[in-house]
């Protein structure tokens, strides 16, 4: 099946199953999710999984917000119970406390939900977490005023590598320098990318090269690249595949999601559309597990399932934001 009328038969199986709190834009993002595996009936198991880790978590958890449906769609894929996962992750968030890292919030929420995943349901290791403090203190050094509990996800996702922190520290101060040299805005944006674009197979130069192809590519193809696309455009070059190539499905996979009701928003389609080109290449590297192809497309999965993750916490962020306010 063509993998866009794939994601969209998923999404309006969890559309027409939704309870009527369940906002319709989260949902996109949690079909971007369970439509890179077969999970039967994944409309009713995803508000299910979703109300269980509400549950367990609390009702002033993170996961007492739209994120649990972000969450849930994670866990369903990976065949994970949602309340042991809760059960871990609260344990993880002691451990981070014990070695002085913030523990309230999405972000240190979400790192510690990636290392229960690296541990296949169980917790870290002590040292890894260790680590992840020492990524973080030495990416403060290069960028005091921008490194804070936002780049817990990626440090987690780093801790968890086979690579000396000082090599990591200067291959994504190496990928910054470039991409600021090439007029890429500065700020968080460009710091999550430097982060994302340390797991390259192309080493820091040419990956940072690639980005500013993939970005070009995608202006010719008629998308404006802001600072809130960074990510996405990483996560292209991250797949491996051929730049102008990968640029021209997502920009028709975008301009399809913008012809079928009910419409997303700009932004919104042209994050799942990238997010359909990656799993696209993932498929096409389903022959080749064990070798570092594969290994480097499961890196970007994982990426990719928390950059969705982090997208869902930020728009509950604003919903809670908007609604107070009114």
């Amino acid at each position: 099946m063509d993998p866009l009328e794939r994601y969209l038969e998923v999404f309006d199986e969890l559309r027409r199953s939704k309870r009527w709190g369940t906002d319709v834009n989260i949902l996109r993002f949690c079909a971007l999710t369970l439509s890179a595996a077969e999970v039967a009936g994944s409309g009713q198991r995803l508000e299910v999984a979703a109300k269980a880790l509400a549950d367990e978590a609390g009702g002033f958890s993170p996961l007492g917000s739209s994120l649990r449906h972000a969450v849930a769609a994670i866990l369903i894929r990976r065949d994970f119970d949602p309340a042991i996962t809760v059960r871990r992750v609260k344990e993880t968030l002691e451990m981070f406390k014990d070695h002085k890292l913030k523990k309230g919030g999405a972000q240190p929420m979400l790192a510690a939900l990636l290392l229960v995943l690296d541990a296949d349901g169980g917790l870290p290791a002590d040292s890894t977490i260790a680590r992840l403090k020492e990524i973080v203190v030495r990416w403060k050094k290069d960028h005091f005023f921008l490194t804070g509990v936002d780049d817990y996800p990626m440090a987690a996702m780093h801790a968890t590598r086979d690579i000396g922190i000082e090599e990591l520290a200067l291959e994504v101060e190496q990928v910054y320098t470039t991409l600021r040299a090439a007029k890429f805005s500065s700020g968080n944006p460009l710091q999550l990318v430097s982060h994302m674009l340390a797991f390259s197979d192309f080493g820091p130069f040419e990956a940072s090269q690639r980005f500013e192809r993939m970005a070009r590519a995608l202006k010719e193809g008629g998308q404006r690249i802001w600072q809130s696309h960074y990510d996405e455009v990483a996560l292209l070059v991250l797949s491996g595949g051929a730049i102008e190539d990968a640029a021209a499905r997502v920009i028709s996979y975008r301009d399809r999601l913008r012809a079928v009701k009910p419409r997303p928003q700009s932004e919104i389609a042209f994050s799942i559309a990238a997010g359909v080109v990656l799993a696209e290449q993932a498929e096409a590297q389903l022959g080749l597990e064990g070798t570092g192809a594969a290994a480097n497309l499961r890196s970007v999965q994982a990426i990719l399932e928390a950059q969705q993750a982090a997208i869902v916490a930020c728009m509950a962020a604003t919903t809670a934001v908007t609604a107070a306010s009114t």
